[in-house]
């Protein structure tokens, strides 16, 4: 199984998260207002992101753009559940 570059993936979707809100904002004539998010290093989840808002545009009403990049020790038995073989193992979602 090949190995994914986390590092480079993450840089991918920031920059996709940048040229989505850029486009929009261009198109609508108005800013996003972000909002960037850390996980608590003692909370079950751990992670970073980004959220972008633009409201009351000229186009747009509402639109957001997300990022997020999160990983656990465990999947969540939702996760589980259907293949129990992946039962405690650890996991890691990134993506816009």
């Amino acid at each position: 199984m090949p190995t994914i570059d986390i590092g480079s993936l993450r840089e991918y979707f920031l920059g996709l998260q940048d040229r989505i809100t850029k486009a929009v904002s261009e198109l609508d004539g108005m800013a996003f207002a972000e909002d960037a998010w850390n996980k608590p290093e003692d909370s079950m989840l751990k992670g970073d992101g980004r959220s972008r808002i633009l409201e009351q545009g000229v186009v747009f009403e509402r639109a957001g753009v997300g990022f997020s990049h999160v990983r656990g020790d465990r999947l969540p038995p939702s996760a589980t559940q259907n293949r129990p073989e992946l039962a405690g193992r650890g996991f890691e979602a990134i993506g816009v």
